[in-house]
């Protein structure tokens, strides 16, 4: 896998400043844009090509908080948020997930998830400053329910 990290110069976190990270994309995609090698031999420009790809792969998974979170989770060999999840979400989770969705099938009122999503990524945000996996991944699969119920709720209220 391509150290998404890596190609920005960022350290691994969490916390990513966006900025930085928008900043050193559009950097890395001058250098690499596929138009610069249009003289260049086959090779060249099929080289730029994948590096572009690369480069705007990586960007759209950090600048995502879930992604960055399941992306980080990954590279300790954890997976959640895909087909082949390694960690199942806690009973506690799914019975908070259910209730929330229940009060959102009653109300249109997001309010409480919007709070509820912010709240996540601090906790997030803390336990991989504490190296704490196995709560990070069941916070990141929180972070991922939220996000789901959101944009259910936006397609609901188009």
């Amino acid at each position: 896998m391509i150290p998404y990290f890596e190609i920005f110069s960022i350290t691994p976190t969490f916390d990513i400043d966006q900025a930085q990270l928008e900043a050193e994309y559009f950097k890395a995609q001058r250098l690499f844009h596929p138009d610069r090698f249009v003289g260049k031999s086959v090779e060249e420009r099929n080289q730029a090509l994948q590096k572009s790809m690369d480069i705007n792969k990586a960007y759209e998974i950090l600048k995502n908080p879930l992604k960055r979170a399941q992306y980080i989770l990954h590279l300790q060999g954890i997976e959640v948020g895909g087909e082949h999840d390694s960690i199942k979400p806690s009973k506690e989770l799914l019975v908070e997930i259910m209730e929330l969705r229940e009060h959102l099938a009653e109300s249109t009122e997001t309010e409480r998830i919007r709070e509820l999503h912010k709240n996540s990524l601090l906790e997030i945000s803390k336990f991989y400053a504490k190296n704490n996996w196995q709560k990070m991944a069941q916070e990141t699969m929180r972070l991922g329910y939220l996000v789901k119920m959101l944009d259910e709720n936006k397609m609901k209220n188009l």
